[in-house]
Order: C-alpha cells, then sequence, then structure tokens
C-alpha cells in the first residue's frame, strides 16, 4: 500500500469513527430530552426531523468514505424466511433420524 493510499485510509476511518462519536453523543442528547419532547407535539416532531436530516447526512458521509452504499432503511412488516421445500424435508428427516 502506498503512502498516499495508507493516509486516505487513515482519514476515511477518522471520519466514520468520528461519525460513530456523532451518533453517541445525538442518543445521550435525545435521551436527555426525551421527557420534555414527550410533553410538546410541536417539539417531537421537529426534534425527529433534525434527527433523520443528520442520520443521512451521516449516511452519505459514511458512505463516501467507504465508497459503497448501505442502502436505505425500510419500514414495514418483514417477509417470513424463504427455505426451498427440499430443504425443509431435508431437515425435518434429519430430526426424525436423531430421535
Amino acid at each position: 500500500m502506498s503512502r498516499l493510499q495508507h493516509k486516505e485510509r487513515a482519514v476515511k476511518l477518522e471520519l466514520v469513527a468520528a461519525i460513530a462519536r456523532s451518533q453517541h453523543a445525538l442518543a445521550r442528547i435525545l435521551e436527555s430530552i426525551a421527557d420534555v419532547a414527550e410533553r410538546s407535539d410541536p417539539l417531537a416532531r421537529s426534534l425527529k426531523e433534525n434527527v433523520e436530516r443528520l442520520a443521512r447526512m451521516q449516511q452519505m458521509l459514511v458512505e463516501s468514505a467507504a465508497g459503497t452504499r448501505l442502502g436505505e432503511q425500510r419500514r414495514g412488516r418483514p417477509a417470513g424466511p424463504w427455505l426451498q421445500r427440499k430443504a425443509c424435508i431435508s431437515s425435518r428427516l434429519v430430526k426424525e433420524d436423531e430421535e
């Protein structure tokens, strides 16, 4: 690895570490103001929007540093596990043999 590549990698790691520290700080802030926000809908809504914005910015920074896309978070109900029928049958046969 060349000296430049080594330095570039170190800078990227520092950036990711800084973002992680920022996430921890944000979590502490949210915990400390959770009670206040619970009683005030406008404040809670504003906090939620700001946190979402900050999270998107941090994700973009990490993706830029890592050179890969992390993907978007999906909301909703997760699907059940997908297994081939053959896999299910063979696992039942193995269990029956063990008994």
